[in-house]
């Protein structure tokens, strides 16, 4: 069981215990962490409070962290270990299968603002928003007391690789009225976050393996504007050797439109390519010939009739596109025109 105790050091160089003591009003921790919550950890942004379920529970703190992954904060509030456990599990499991537009739509009834999630995230990380959230998700219990049966309890879930961890708060005020906050992980958060990442719902080639290989392939710098350009108009899905690249349909659903890959073409050099010209130009509005504008020269016609999800009609008449960008330039006169395609 974990203890923490606090020291202040004397100006004539002597250690003077700082008395801890609980917090009186639990809605207080709450409260600062909601408005800082880098006192438990620096890598989150909070999108919402008090979330409400689907099946009636209200979740503390909902955050995500600089991966796009979602972390449930829940507060220990007088409860048993075993209801704050179950609870936080219970919890998670909701929350594993949010979407990106259910994930956004809480995220930006929560800041009551002009502010747009991809904002918020810029803004905090440094990075822009990732086209696929929530592809795994941890749950921290916050307590200001380690019990022994809580810690057992953790410890046996963590040890199966359940993503679930408990940060200890201390509330502590100096003979000045000075107040501080100290906390202290059960089990190191990297350990935890590594857990979380071993169970999740990514299987096999990652983004980041992806741009690996090609810049093994001595394609990095084209592949990486590919992915950058493209960000925030289509959803980019890691698959084999290559990146699907996805349009979100008015009706929920989803059609690949464009592969590129991280290795070699047939060519030997430069970086491969698939459009499904039919799917553009019904769910983007760009015909083939734009798109032939947009591409290389060198751009031949490609089968695309037996697309995943392909319709009958496209079995029968979808057109496609396939080549090589060898340049940046040429990445860049194709990014130039799908930009034109960026909702605001």
């Amino acid at each position: 069981m974990q203890q923490i105790r606090l020291w202040e050091i004397t100006p004539d160089q002597r250690l003077v215990e700082i008395a801890s003591n609980a917090i009186p009003l639990e809605e207080r921790l709450e409260e600062w962490l909601e408005s800082d919550i880098s006192a438990l950890d620096p890598n989150l942004l909070v999108i919402g409070r008090q979330v409400d379920t689907d099946f009636g529970g209200t979740i503390d703190l909902l955050c995500l962290d600089s991966a796009g992954d979602t972390v449930v904060i829940e507060l220990k509030k007088g409860k048993t270990p075993r209801e704050v456990t179950a609870q936080a599990l219970d919890y998670a499991s909701w929350v594993k299968d949010l979407s990106f537009d259910r994930l956004s739509n809480i995220a930006e009834g929560y800041f009551r603002a002009a502010d747009s999630l991809a904002e918020r995230f810029r803004d905090r990380f440094g990075e822009e928003l990732p086209s696929e959230l929530n592809q795994t998700h941890r749950s921290l219990i916050v307590a200001e007391e380690m019990d022994p049966s809580t810690d057992r309890i953790v410890r046996y879930l963590s040890d199966l690789h359940v993503p679930i961890n408990v940060a200890t708060v201390k509330h502590f005020r100096d003979g000045n009225g000075r107040e501080m906050l100290a906390q202290a992980y059960l089990i190191e958060p990297e350990i935890a976050e590594e857990r979380s990442r071993s169970v999740s719902k990514r299987r096999g080639v990652t983004l980041a393996d992806l741009q690996a290989r090609a810049e093994r392939n001595g394609i990095g710098d084209m592949f990486r504007m590919m992915r950058e350009g493209i960000r925030g108009i289509l959803l980019a899905r890691p698959y084999s050797e290559s990146i699907l690249y996805v349009a979100r349909l008015a009706d929920g659903g989803q059609r690949t439109v464009l592969i590129v890959g991280s290795g070699s073409t047939e060519q030997g050099r430069g970086l491969g390519f698939v459009v499904h010209a039919s799917r553009f130009s019904e769910h983007l509005g760009v015909s083939e010939e734009q798109l032939r504008e947009w591409l290389p020269e060198s751009t031949d016609d490609a089968n695309v009739r037996r697309w995943s999800g392909s319709s009958p009609e496209e079995r029968l008449s979808a057109q496609g596109l396939e080549g090589a960008f060898q340049t940046v330039d040429e990445v860049q006169r194709f990014l130039d025109g799908i930009g034109t395609l960026r909702r605001d």
